[in-house]
């Protein structure tokens, strides 16, 4: 038995469908017009995108990933990634997903678009929100074909181990697909779940360029996992996901290495500075240790505190679920951002 057998049975005789990957002289093929409003030099916006400058940033982010590139697809960020595997494995009404809250609410989102159950395992504040694997064995059900990990998770900011992940592949092996999402993983010293590919089919793994690349703007990101696994995917997949604009922009921002590795240690190192700050306040139970761009913090006046920090204009996140009432999810950002924030909370005074 293989991972194969997990896809939703309906979708392993779909054909996938190819553009043709050609440049004629005159062409009259794909039913564009000849012309464009908008004049460029390096991209025909009135044509269908080249699928060789597809296949280059194919190539890009595949050597970026350290994967073969037949081992990845490109996404539209990893909101498309989600729901993409969401529609290939879960049967309506049939099958489920596992997740450990809180986590990143677009999981039980696009389960329940495919009208799939979502069995939820919840992480404890009481330790730190670490991974319970014995409750999850309870939780699990036969018809749970992903279980979903957040990688840092968001919004607590904590890492699951490598040999966690490669625990749990093990243990579900042949039941259930276990999908990393490592959204915020360069910001981690961790190395990437991605060098544990090659040994499970039952292991998939989301990245974008929306968090350390900078580019949320530009929705781009990646699935990786083994290529049959990858070949499924592409039978769902709508030809021409991905712009020309977004093509273009992300071939010539991926050959800026040197801008990327500053960013995330400059990164890295205010989340530090901004942790230690926030440690100072009297108003602020716990900050909690981080591998992510943001910083989860603890203070019973979080509703208070939050609608402060809202009347000077400095937005951060306020969560509505029981676990995290007493909780604000505060991102890292430039020097200036930083500093407000950290003289906003000095300044702030319990109930107001």
């Amino acid at each position: 038995m293989s991972a194969i057998n997990l896809i939703r049975p309906d979708l392993k005789s779909i054909q996938t469908y190819t553009p043709r990957n050609d440049k004629p002289d005159c062409r009259l093929h794909m039913n564009e017009l000849p012309w464009s409003p908008i004049e460029s030099s390096d991209i025909a916006l009135n044509h269908y995108p080249a699928m060789d400058a597809q296949s280059q940033l194919h190539e890009q982010l595949s050597n970026r990933y350290q994967v073969s590139t037949s081992a990845l697809l490109l996404t539209r960020g990893s909101d498309e990634g989600i729901d993409l595997l969401m529609r290939l494995f879960l049967r309506p009404g049939i099958d489920s997903i596992l997740q450990c809250t809180p986590t990143f609410s677009m999981y039980a989102f696009y389960a329940r678009l495919q009208q799939a159950t979502v069995i939820d395992c919840p992480l404890s504040d009481s330790d730190q929100f670490c991974l319970n694997l014995e409750s999850m064995q309870e939780q699990w059900q036969p018809n749970c074909k992903l279980i979903m990990l957040c990688r840092p998770n968001n919004p607590t900011a904590n890492l699951i181990e490598l040999e966690t992940v490669a625990q749990l592949c093990q243990q579900y092996q042949n039941r259930s697909m276990i999908v990393v999402d490592e959204a915020y993983i360069e910001f981690s010293d961790a190395p990437s779940a991605t060098q544990l590919i090659e040994q499970f089919d039952n292991l998939i793994i989301l990245r974008t360029l929306s968090k350390a690349y900078g580019l949320a703007g530009l929705r781009l990101g990646a699935i990786i996992a083994q290529p049959a696994i990858i070949s499924a995917l592409k039978t769902i997949v709508a030809p021409f996901t991905l712009s020309s604009a977004v093509i273009d922009l992300g071939i010539r921002a991926l050959q800026n290495d040197t801008w990327f590795e500053d960013a995330i240690q400059q990164i890295k190192t205010s989340r530090n500075q901004l942790m230690i700050g926030l440690e100072r306040s009297n108003w602020i139970e716990n900050v909690y240790l981080s591998d992510a761009n943001f910083i989860l913090i603890k203070t019973r006046f979080s509703d208070a505190l939050f609608s402060y920090l809202e009347n000077l204009g400095i937005a951060v996140r306020r969560f509505t679920q029981t676990s995290l009432q007493q909780h604000l999810r505060i991102t890292v950002g430039n020097e200036v951002q930083n500093q407000q924030v950290l003289a906003a909370v000095e300044l702030f005074r319990g109930e107001q």
